[in-house]
Parts: structure tokens; C-alpha cells; sequence
């Protein structure tokens, strides 16, 4: 594949509906294009198995597993699940997960089966044969009456929730219409703009955080999804200009984060102070965003404005782990901010041990110094950290 079509990752990811409807898929790319387009695409049960199904006679079991393993596939229910494992082990050919499938299709059998049975009719059979229709229609004339009474109650609320600064009580209410799956006054609700509410600050440095902030901070990918398909901005800002992709990253949020980028948002997009989400995963631990992300394609040495690498920012907070993961793929272990503080420096002045040993074992200078002609011994002797002056 030439390079210009491996710089389009992200875009062949959001629209690969596009070429599962074409039928082509497997044969435009190759293997490694796949693994890494599957590994950033968000399917639907029915686009991975229209997908798996169009491998069939051009794609061997294993080959096919092969590109498909890290696939992100949206499960709604038992169905789904079902209908997932039977394309799996018809295209990938294993045998292995029959077991599971019967278990699971008995369940679902019993499920329907408790919801089909009907209490024995006392009455006599004539007189249950002339009711009976009656009794049916004013069932479904009941049902009609309730979905469209709930309608106009919600149709009532929007304009009152409009009105209101009751963050949480907008929030819950688009909250509950994307758990009922209610299409209709989601897309109502986002048109009048609920989702634009700001939730209440804490103190005044605080976030401004819309609806869609807080679900992404939550990590509440249904109503994530709900929100951006019936169009709120997927990349509005916060106060401080932090994008729903940055929260879900900085909250390490990983399914939220890859629907994210499947639907187009910009991987190396930075709040007011330059924090890519890389730089906010790794300054708060989340090992697994921190891999994504620079799995497709994000700058390990990237830096906010304060000169800061996610490798400076992980060692300053003592995150241990993806300090390890940075190094290991080359992150600049001796990197300085702009008053030339090293990985090594800002894990001494803050006391983290573990850290300052990973890093001084890997070869960072231990005599680095800042703009102020200070070592990382000074800062942890300033600081008492006893052990790191050890």
C-alpha cells in the first residue's frame, strides 16, 4: 500500500460501512493495513459480520483472525453475541467456541419462552373466542395511548429543561432516552441544544464541562454515541479547551476514546495549555489509552507549552508503568521542559522512587541539570525525599 494511503488510517477506519457495501474490503488492503484499520474502526454486529462473511472465499481462517482479533464491535444484546460467535467460528473455522454457542442460544430460548407463556384461561372457550379480539386491540390501543403520552411528556420537558440550569436533571434525562435507545428525542433534545448545558464549578478555576464533557469524563459510551450521531460537536471545547477526546483520554476511557477517533476526531488535538491526550493519559496512568494512541500514530515526544513529553508528565505524577511502556518504544528518557527539567529531575522533587531507579537504570543522566544549574539529587534533598538521595 503507498504511503499516502497509510496516512489515511483514521479516515478509511470512519467510513469503513462504505467499503464493507462495496464488498471490497480485503481486496483493497493488505494484511497489516487491516490489522491496523480494524484495530481504530468501530462496527456495528452487522457490519463485522458482513465483513468476516465477504472474506470467505479470498481469505484463509487464519489470515482472517489474524486481522480481525482486535476489532471493536458494538454488542447491544444476547442476539448480538450469539450472532457474533456464529460468524466467527463459521469464518475463522472454531470449533472450539460450539459449546458456548448452544449454552447461549438455550438461554436465549428459555428467555423467550418465559416471556411467551400465558396463564390458563378460566372462562369459557366461546366466550374467551368472542373477547379475545377485543381484549387484543384494547391491549394495542393501550400501548399506542402510552408510547404517545410518554412522547408529549418528553416533548414538554425539553423546552422546560431549556430553561433550567439544573445540570443534573439534564444530564439524567439524556442519559435515560439513550438507555431506552429513543432515537427520536434524543435527536429533539439535541436540536434544542440541551447538550450545551454546563454542569456547576466546583471552585472559579474549575472546567465549563458540556453534556457531552461529562460523558465522555464518565466514560458513558452509549451516550457518547447517542450524542455525536445525532450531531453535537465532537470536538467542542471546554473553558480551558479540553475536547471530549481529551477527557475520555485523560480519564482512561479506552472504547470511548477509539469511537472517538473512529468517527474522525483529531488524535493530537491540545487544550489552551498544549495537553494532547497522550500527554493527559500519561500524566494520569491509563497504560492502555497511552498504547492506543500511539499505536496510531500519535508523537511520543510530544510536548505542551510548557515543554513537558508525556514521558515528563508520567514521571512527575509516579506513574511507574507507562513510564516503562515510553521508554521501552524510545521515548526521550533525558527530554527537558522549557526550564530544563529532565524525566529524572521532576520524579526526584516529587519523591518517586520507584521511577527514579526505572529511569537511572536505563541509562538517564543522573548529574542532568535544570536552568538553575540544580540536579535531580538537589531537588529530592530540598524536597526530604531521604530514599532518592540514597
Amino acid at each position: 500500500m503507498s504511503q499516502g494511503i497509510i496516512q489515511n488510517y483514521e479516515y478509511i477506519a470512519s467510513h469503513i460501512s462504505d467499503y464493507i457495501k462495496q464488498g471490497n474490503f480485503f481486496d483493497i488492503f493488505e494484511t497489516e493495513d487491516i490489522k491496523k484499520i480494524m484495530k481504530i474502526s468501530y462496527l456495528t454486529v452487522n457490519d463485522f459480520n458482513a465483513l468476516i462473511k465477504q472474506s470467505y472465499h479470498t481469505t484463509k481462517a487464519n489470515k482472517l483472525y489474524t486481522c480481525t482479533r482486535n476489532s471493536n464491535i458494538h454488542i447491544e444484546n444476547l442476539e448480538d453475541v450469539i450472532s457474533t460467535l456464529k460468524s466467527i467460528k463459521k469464518y475463522m473455522k472454531l470449533e472450539i467456541i460450539n459449546g458456548i454457542i448452544d449454552f447461549l442460544d438455550h438461554k436465549a430460548k428459555e428467555m423467550f419462552d418465559s416471556t411467551e407463556k400465558i396463564p390458563p384461561l378460566q372462562a369459557d372457550s366461546n366466550s374467551n373466542q368472542n373477547q379475545t379480539p377485543k381484549s387484543n386491540k384494547e391491549t394495542k390501543d393501550n400501548q399506542i395511548n402510552d408510547e404517545n403520552n410518554n412522547e408529549n411528556e418528553i416533548l414538554s420537558k425539553i423546552p422546560e429543561l431549556k430553561e433550567s440550569d439544573d445540570f443534573e436533571s439534564i444530564y439524567n434525562f439524556l442519559d435515560e432516552l439513550s438507555s431506552q435507545g429513543n432515537q427520536t428525542m434524543i435527536s429533539k433534545s439535541c436540536e434544542e441544544e440541551l447538550w450545551k448545558k454546563i454542569a456547576p464549578k466546583k471552585d472559579k478555576y474549575d472546567n465549563e464541562k458540556n453534556v457531552l464533557h461529562v460523558a465522555c469524563e464518565k466514560g458513558i459510551l452509549r451516550l457518547v454515541k447517542s450524542l455525536i450521531e445525532h450531531g453535537c460537536d465532537k470536538e467542542t471545547k471546554s473553558k480551558y479547551g479540553l475536547t471530549p477526546l481529551i477527557f475520555a483520554s485523560a480519564n482512561g476511557h479506552l472504547q470511548v476514546v477509539k469511537y472517538l477517533i473512529s468517527v474522525g476526531d483529531d488524535k493530537e488535538t491540545e487544550d489552551y495549555f498544549g495537553y494532547t491526550p497522550l500527554i493527559k493519559a500519561s500524566e494520569n496512568g491509563h497504560l492502555e489509552v497511552v498504547k492506543y494512541l500511539i499505536s496510531i500514530g500519535d508523537d511520543k515526544d510530544a510536548n505542551n507549552l510548557n515543554g513537558d513529553t508525556p514521558l515528563i508528565c508520567a514521571s512527575e505524577n509516579g506513574q511507574l508503568e507507562v513510564v516503562k511502556y515510553l521508554i521501552s518504544i524510545g521515548a526521550d528518557k533525558d527530554a527537558t521542559n522549557h526550564i530544563g527539567s529532565t524525566p529524572l529531575i521532576v520524579a526526584s522533587w516529587h519523591g518517586h522512587l520507584e521511577v527514579v531507579k526505572y529511569l537511572i537504570s536505563n541509562g538517564a543522566k543522573k548529574e542532568a541539570k535544570d536552568k538553575h544549574e540544580d540536579t535531580p539529587l538537589i531537588y529530592a534533598s530540598w524536597h526530604g525525599h531521604l530514599e532518592v538521595v540514597k
